[in-house]
């Protein structure tokens, strides 16, 4: 059964969100701005990556649970 394309890209948008999170909320004590932009795109790539990641993984769940493939 073929992955969905939204699971594998989600965790990508969700690993590199962390990453900057983590840059920018361990850079934010140097008194520059890019620690809190690094820091506030960070979290905008974690939420898009989590809700990627859910629309997904029902959308995987739902074609299962019907019994259709995608192909």
């Amino acid at each position: 059964m073929p992955i969905d394309v939204r699971l594998p890209i989600s965790g990508l948008f969700v690993v590199v969100g962390l990453l900057l999170l983590g840059y920018g909320a361990a850079s934010q004590g140097l008194g520059t701005s890019v620690g809190k932009l690094n820091a506030l795109w960070g979290g905008v790539m974690l939420i898009f990556g989590v809700v990627l990641g859910y629309y997904g993984y029902r959308a995987e769940r739902r074609s299962r649970s019907t019994g259709s493939s995608a192909e």
